[in-house]
């Protein structure tokens, strides 16, 4: 069988506390270069120094996430500033409990449980979100994210009965 391979990015909406500390360094920027008229080349270095802060809050603040499908496991990236790349975390499938849309009924047992969340979506209201269940040693892990219809029919592929796709809902 050969290996299956798809990818999705997603760009995750800015929080309300990403933008407020957007606004505080650009206010404490402008606060340097007028402080740097009084108190001349110390004011001035600070002000560069916010200014590279801002720059790094910017980038910083600026988050997508690319879901990466490769023949049974999804590796999730966190991408900042369209520059710099993590790894966030592995939907694997042999580890898999359950996956259904965020609305699910199937999804309330595991709700009841003590669990680690990951969430790896947009944050926006009208978005397609799924949740997985996943077990890694011991502890159960909630993950939250956003696929495409390739990622997730190539998941029901890979464990239909783990797999509930939206519309398709159907008790175990």
């Amino acid at each position: 069988m050969g290996e299956v391979y798809h990818e999705y990015m997603i760009k995750r909406k800015h929080t309300l506390i990403g933008m407020m500390v957007r606004v505080l360094f650009i206010l404490l920027c402008a606060l340097s270069i007028v402080l740097s008229a009084v108190f001349g080349p110390i004011a001035f270095i600070v002000g560069v120094a916010l200014a590279y802060a801002t720059r790094y809050v910017f980038h910083m603040t600026d988050i997508e996430f690319e879901y990466q499908y490769l023949s049974g496991e999804c590796q999730v990236d966190k991408i900042c500033g369209k520059m710099k790349r993590k790894g966030c975390g592995k939907i694997e499938m042999d580890k898999v409990e359950i996956i259904a849309p965020e609305d699910s009924k199937l999804l309330e047992p595991y709700e009841k449980q003590v669990y680690k969340l990951r969430d790896f979506s947009s944050l926006e209201k009208d978005a397609d979100r799924y949740v997985v269940f996943q077990r890694n040693d011991s502890a159960l892990i909630k993950v939250i994210f956003e696929p495409n219809e390739d990622i997730i029919r190539e998941m029901k592929m890979a464990a239909p009965r783990k797999v509930n796709i939206k519309g398709e809902e159907r008790p175990y």
